[in-house]
């Protein structure tokens, strides 16, 4: 199935990213369903085809920064099942975002702030967390760290750079 238990147990924190088969088909399987997941949460904010650019960037500085650590780690031959395991691990609890989004009402650039439920705030950040913590998890695995904050803190680098060259592309597109 494309290590789609392999993935649910990473996000558990009970499997790692060498746990799933380091084959082409789960990498374009996970690449295919996390372009699939941000065009959901994309679509309503920026439009088709403002959604597509933003999510292949994404994907592209996400296999970047992976290949980057893993080389300066000296573990380059991990990339593909690292890749894998951060496209299918942030494609899941993305969706699990826009679940949320549906249930503050859908994405409205409009909205105040205080409009928003307490909870779909505290649900947003529990997810942001989680993706770090797991992120961190698959990253001290990949990288061979002794402490999962390590992971973490890395994984906290990668989503800083993400989002600002995401919002400078968006900015860009306007």
């Amino acid at each position: 199935m494309s290590g789609v238990f392999t993935i649910f147990n990473i996000l558990r924190l009970r499997a790692g990213p060498q746990d799933l088969p380091a084959d082409s088909g789960t990498l374009i399987f996970w690449v295919g369903i996390a372009l699939i997941a941000g065009m959901v949460v994309g679509i309503p904010l920026y439009g088709f085809g403002q959604a597509l650019a933003l999510n292949v960037m994404d994907l592209a500085v996400l296999y970047a920064f992976v290949a980057i650590v893993l080389t300066i780690r000296g573990v380059p031959d991990r990339l593909r099942q690292t890749f894998t395991a951060m496209a299918g691990t942030g494609a899941i609890l993305g969706l699990l975002m826009a679940l949320l989004m549906l249930f503050m009402g859908g994405p409205d650039p409009g909205r105040e702030p205080e409009d928003i439920a307490t909870g779909v705030v505290l649900g947003m950040l529990t997810l942001l967390a989680w993706l770090l913590l797991v992120f961190g998890h698959i990253l001290q695995q990949a990288l061979g760290l002794g402490l999962r904050l390590v992971g973490m803190l890395l994984a906290l680098g990668y989503v800083v750079v993400s989002s600002v060259l995401t919002q400078t592309a968006i900015g860009l597109f306007q």
